[in-house]
Formats: C-alpha cells, structure tokens, sequence
C-alpha cells in the first residue's frame, strides 16, 4: 500500500480508547491507542522528511575540507538544522492527537516587551498544568547559551505564572533527539548546570510519559535510523 494511500486512511481515524482496525497491504490489523498514535505520526514525519528532500537541498562545495575529503554531498550541518525542524513537528504533532491536552499558541511571542520563541507550550486538560519546553536535539551548549537558555526558561515560566495564575506551570527543556539519559556520556555536564540552574531536562521517555503513550525505546531509535537511512541513499 502506498504512502498516500495510508495518510488518506489515517485521516479517518479518530483517536479514542477504542481499538482501530486498518487494512495494511491487504491483511488486517487491530492497533491499541498507542500504536495508532505512533503509527500515525511516523507517517506524518515520514510525509515531513519526504517534502524537506524534495525541497532545495544544501551540497558541500569546493574550498571546504568536507567537499576535499569526499567531493559534493549532502551537507551534515543542514540536514541537523532541518531535523531540529522535525522535533518541533513530531511532538506537537503527538500532542495534537491527544483528546486530553492541547497545543497552545508557539513560535515569536512579546514577553516583557521583549520577542521570545517558544519552541513547545500545551495544556493538561484534566489536571490543570501548562508544559513550556525548550526543545532541544542536541544538548551540548557552550556555557554562555546555558545561561541565556536557563534564563529565557525562567523568564517565559514567570509569564505564564502571572497569565494563567488557576494553572499549574511546569517548565523545562526536551531533549528528544535521546530516549532517556541512562546511556547518556557526552551532555550531562551540560544537564547537571541546567538542573542546578532549575531548569528540568526531559527527553523523549519524559514527554511520553506526560502524554500517557507508550513508544518502546528501540522502535524509537529503530524509526529514527531508518530516517537517517532514507537521507543517506537520497
């Protein structure tokens, strides 16, 4: 079955506590909650990767060390700058499936006459409790944007403190580009001055528990490579 065949058969699907059944290359499935969520946005972002490569893309060119050692290629920096894109895709995305959250407004906003990006804000319907994060793919900050991003984190949390004060602010940074930090060596000095900042880090098995879905850590990882894989052979 076709890509565009699947993303016209998940637009009919309404996400509930029910289970889904889809015809997938002419057999049968029944998928839980869970598994419709993730099966949906996996094309979603598989939809999103696909429009980035067929946009313009970016090639290494004559007088770089890159173009030198391996001639003209796809560019490593831009690909990573349009994945961080696709982290702010995904996730709100997930939440937008979500019957008991909501996504709040995001992007440039005034804060203290000021213009700030708010990378990620959205709602717990049920228990009454704003999520602001940061996203971040990669958690290797020098220590002058520590500083700047812990303050900025702060700054914003204070804001929503003073406009929603019936609502319940918690902030932080997502790191998603990694599952949990247990395996985690390069960056935890950074999350270890975040944290004595006050400033939580989350990755991506804190966001699903928040969500209440379940996406096992090596099908994360094993998407994310198959992504990477279709970018390689492009």
């Amino acid at each position: 079955m076709s890509v565009s065949i699947l993303n016209e058969l998940i637009k009919s699907i309404t996400l509930d506590e029910s289970v889904k059944v889809l015809t997938l290359d002419e057999s049968v499935k029944v998928l839980t909650l869970d598994e419709s969520v993730i099966f949906n946005i996996k094309l979603k972002c598989d939809e999103w990767v696909n429009n980035m490569m067929n946009e313009k893309m970016t090639y290494t060119k004559l007088g770089s060390i890159s173009y030198l050692l391996y001639g003209s290629k796809l560019s490593e920096q831009s690909i990573n700058i349009k994945m961080g894109y696709l982290g702010e895709f995904f996730t709100k995305e997930i939440i937008k499936m979500m019957c008991n959250f909501e996504l709040l407004q995001c992007g440039i906003q005034k804060i203290r006459g000021v213009k700030k990006d708010i990378d990620l804000l959205f709602i717990d319907i049920n228990n009454n409790v704003i999520y602001y994060r940061e996203l971040k793919g990669n958690i290797e900050l020098d220590t002058e944007k520590i500083e700047a991003t812990s303050n900025k984190c702060k700054v914003i949390s204070e804001t929503l403190k003073k406009s929603h004060p019936n609502k319940i602010i918690n902030y932080g940074i997502l790191n998603w580009s990694i599952y949990n930090r247990k395996i985690l060596k390069a960056g935890l000095s950074n999350i270890k001055k975040f944290e004595k900042n006050g400033v939580k880090i989350d990755h991506m098995e804190d966001f699903l528990k928040i969500l209440n879905i379940k996406w096992g850590e090596n099908d994360f990882y094993h998407y994310f490579r198959s992504v990477g894989d279709k970018i390689n052979n492009f």
